[in-house]
């Protein structure tokens, strides 16, 4: 099974070896956000810190107005983390905001919050309250347009950034509808028409640095043709901000992304130079060492004091303990133990939430529940950290990336079998997914989303799984390890399932390898899947997709055999499906060399 870049990695693309993921407030007076309901002008004040550079004394000033229950303030700090990739904080403030005034603005600003985490179709579902709360705010429409947007309904969204556009706004709600025109764009393919709209979010807005940041990640995709833009862009940035952490370290994570080897290691060190205590900068610098200059005793030492200063931060005591365990060859708890005596408890959270999110998946299909397996979640975040100590070489591009190079450093087993068995699975089956997500939740989703990776989520003989995970910036992997029983027979499971509503318009085909036809046009519509026990075999005569008027929707299909295994069916259309309406799967052929047949219905999901 190979890996699913993810909704939010098509933001960017990893020039190191793959497809991955990756946008703010204007000028230096102060400027309230637009619409209708009055805002508190302490909130104004800290939106103008924000607007020009200012991200420190803003969030300072947000938080301090948070503890005074002043209105707006915690759904305005959830936006700043959210620009910051601290998707948790944020969606817990987005959703106490709603919860103490679900207003459109507040609910729009939770939409933008759940988008950016990966989770679309809560975050549809907040955009279509935002828009829905009177008076509506320029921004529900706005936002909801990119939920939209990343949902592959695009008639809907152009119809909320028309929308937007006739309400009109302050410069930020302006750049911001010009940003969500090139988001649009970009997921139809366009990519002028993507580079002309984040321009013009940059004159909108030219104060705020992330209209400059979304520039220069345009400018770092390598089929863009601009990289030799993206370096004075971002010297441009930095000389106006050049004690920005937060800014040093996003753009130092850009370079790194876009594969300037170069820069990066410049940046990290400009922001570690600002915050010696920041383990962002820290970690930066590491995945330098490790990944590029291969110095791994620097990057040890570099570690070690980031973990002194930080004894909490469970992203850089998972990086030096595997770089202890599978590089240095080193005991970790010799670095560790005097530290940090108890291993931090963000991944075991994430593990549970991803084991969770897998199981209300698998509850919905009535299919059994999935347990942890101890080795296989070791084996997981063992290969998630080899991927990032090897991420710019070749070896692991495309379906290598489950596969482990002896020569690299890290190695621990060549298949992800391997792998398992040696942290101590004792089964005979097993499968791997991959995605390059921002968190646990969406990684799932992601998966389900997909086609050959939902394979092994949907599939009743799966019976423990490990899930594991690592991240510098928007450089990120999350991997989980699948242990199945011996196969056998049993009832065919089809995913979307029998009457299951919202239901997504489209496949954003963001699979490795790819399912879709060479040269298809894109995004498709969401992938109907059906599977049979690991001991049968299927034959399918006729597999279709009926419309609402009855009609067979134009689809590409995967019968048994041919992309898939024996047991396994797919049929993929041609077009995104349409909002709200009910369609027909209908598959017909033998199972076993009996007669088969299963037909059945869902909704897709309506804006």
């Amino acid at each position: 099974m190979s890996e699913v870049p993810g909704r939010a990695t098509v933001h960017l693309l990893l020039a190191l070896t793959l497809v991955t993921a990756a946008c703010q407030p204007s000028s230096a007076k102060s400027e309230p956000s637009a619409g209708p309901q009055a805002l508190d002008r302490r909130v104004g004040a800290a939106d103008a810190k924000l607007f020009t550079g200012d991200y420190d004394g803003a969030e300072s000033a947000y938080r301090s107005l948070v503890k005074g229950n002043v209105p707006k303030a915690a759904s305005h700090l959830s936006t700043l983390l959210t620009y910051e990739g601290r998707f948790g904080e944020a969606l817990q403030l987005a959703q106490g905001a709603v919860s103490s005034s679900a207003d459109s603005e507040s609910l729009a600003r939770l939409s933008r919050v759940l988008d950016w985490s990966e989770d679309p179709g809560s975050a549809i579902g907040a955009g279509a309250r935002a828009v829905a709360a009177k008076p509506v705010h320029p921004l529900a429409h706005v936002f909801y347009s990119e939920a939209l947007a990343d949902a592959g309904l695009f008639d809907a969204a152009v119809r909320e950034l028309r929308t937007a556009e006739n309400l009109g706004g302050d410069s930020y709600v302006q750049a911001e509808i010009d940003r969500e025109w090139a988001n649009y764009y970009r997921a139809r393919g366009d990519g002028q028409s993507e580079l002309n709209y984040t321009e013009l979010a940059v004159k909108a807005q030219p104060t705020f640095p992330e209209r400059q940041l979304d520039l220069i990640r345009y400018d770092y995709v390598p089929n863009h043709g601009r990289q030799s833009s993206a370096r004075p862009e971002t010297d441009k940035l930095m000389a106006a901000h050049p004690k920005n952490y937060e800014l040093l370290v996003a753009a130092a994570d850009t370079a790194l992304v876009g594969g300037d080897t170069e820069r990066a290691p410049a940046l990290y060190s400009a922001a570690a130079a600002v915050r010696p205590e920041g383990t962002e900068a820290a970690l930066g610098q590491a995945e330098v060492n490790v990944a590029i200059n291969r110095d791994f005793n620097a990057a040890h030492d570099l570690l070690v004091g980031a973990l002194k200063r930080s004894p909490t931060s469970s992203s850089v005591y998972e990086y030096l303990r595997y770089l202890d365990l599978l590089v240095l060859k080193k005991d970790p708890a010799s670095d560790l133990g005097p530290i940090t005596p108890q291993r931090p408890g963000d991944l075991a959270t994430d593990r549970k939430t991803a084991l969770d999110s897998l199981n209300n998946v698998r509850s919905s299909l009535g299919l059994p529940q999935v347990r942890e397996d101890a080795a296989m979640a070791e084996a997981a975040q063992a290969h998630a950290y080899f991927y990032m100590f090897n991420a710019s070489q070749q070896q692991l591009s495309g379906t290598g990336i489950h596969t482990e190079d002896p020569s690299l450093p890290g190695f621990v087993g060549a298949q992800p079998l391997d792998r398992d068995r040696h942290f101590g699975y004792g089964g005979s089956r097993g499968d791997e997914v991959i995605t390059h997500v921002l968190t646990p939740s969406s990684s799932i989703a992601d998966w389900v989303d997909s086609v050959f990776h939902r394979y092994p989520l949907a599939d009743r003989e799966t019976s423990v799984a490990g899930y594991g995970e690592a991240r510098i910036g928007v450089l990120s992997i999350g991997v989980m390890d699948f242990g199945l029983v011996q196969p056998g027979s049993g009832d065919a499971v089809a995913y979307p399932s029998a009457d299951q509503t919202n239901v997504p318009a489209a496949f954003i085909d963001n699979e490795v390898p790819d399912p879709l036809p060479q040269g298809a046009p894109k995004p498709a519509g969401y992938p109907v899947t059906l599977q049979l026990g690991g001991a049968q075999k299927l034959t399918v005569t006729t597999g279709r997709l009926l419309g609402p008027d009855g009609q067979e929707v134009p689809s590409y299909t995967l019968n048994p055999g041919n992309q898939v295994t024996a047991t396994q069916w797919s049929l993929i259309p041609h077009s995104p499906l349409k909002p709200g309406a009910r369609y027909t799967a209908e598959v017909v052929g033998t199972a076993d060399g009996k007669d088969f047949s299963k037909r059945w219905s869902f909704t897709v999901i309506a804006p």
